[in-house]
């Protein structure tokens, strides 16, 4: 299949697939009876994206039971669907993202958590995340809320410093913090496209992705760092060190590869 027809093609299934996300995202917030779990609806939208991007994505480690407070490194905004097709989770996001069309609907149907950037935006988003991590979760469904402390995307070869203040929902809520390390492979001609950074914009990114192929993704679940903890600097510095070691030393066999097209898990 020629190359741009094969990208055709992809769009026009993503298209489609934003319209579901668009229909679940409305039927989330109108729902009578609040059963609906934002989170598993995710975790399925998100596994159909990536085979629709035909994304290979190898997972190595476990995530651990229960609630906890999951910190990655930030490559792309592909982060997002990745962590959430592989565990459900909600997301602390920067609140700018609240208003976009399209990408903000899908997140407020998700149950994002917001932060305003800047001195004392934390302690408000700090205080919703302590009571959804403690609050046990259902039979089917434990509390875990994943952030990119970062702050920002990198091009996947570094990893920054992570930023300390939202550690402190952790040892306030009682809960492990599991460091996830996630990394791409170039695709079939060689390019790393993966990455999000710079000048980048949302739409020409997509294009590009769908015109690609042979993407690869891995995320590497470290071991869950040891409560109590009373020190949300060291958190932050032993989650950064962690996520660092994995990306460098990564060799233990995948354990399950969750995404494999053309499909590899049921819609």
């Amino acid at each position: 299949m020629p190359p741009r027809l094969r990208a055709c093609l992809r769009g026009a299934h993503l298209i489609v697939h934003l319209i579901v996300g668009l229909t679940a995202a409305l039927a989330v917030r109108l729902d009578p009876t609040g059963r609906l779990h934002p989170e598993l609806i995710a975790q399925r939208w998100s596994r159909r994206l990536l085979r629709i991007l035909e994304i290979r994505v190898t997972v190595r480690g476990t995530p651990v039971d229960g609630a906890r407070i999951t910190v990655a490194n930030h490559v792309s905004w592909l982060d997002i669907p990745l962590l959430a097709a592989c565990a459900p989770t909600r997301f602390i996001a920067k609140s700018e993202i609240r208003d976009w069309p399209v990408a903000g609907w899908l997140a407020n149907a998700a149950g994002t958590f917001y932060i305003r950037r800047g001195k004392g935006g934390a302690r408000p988003v700090a205080e919703r995340l302590v009571p959804h991590l403690s609050g046990g979760g259902t039979a089917e469904l434990s509390p875990n809320v994943t952030l990119f402390p970062e702050g920002t995307t990198t091009d996947g070869h570094q990893v920054l410093a992570f930023h300390a203040r939202l550690f402190a929902a952790a040892i306030d809520a009682a809960v492990p913090v599991q460091p996830a390390a996630l990394r791409y492979g170039p695709d079939a001609q060689g390019r790393e496209i993966a990455p999000f950074i710079g000048d980048d914009d949302l739409l020409h990114h997509i294009l590009r992705l769908l015109g690609a192929r042979g993407l690869t993704a891995e995320l590497i679940w470290c071991t869950p760092l040891p409560l109590p903890q009373t020190d949300r600097s060291t958190l932050a510095a032993q989650s950064e060190q962690a996520v660092r070691e994995a990306l460098s030393t990564s060799t233990s066999p995948a354990v399950r590869t969750p995404v494999r097209p053309p499909a590899a898990l049921a819609a």
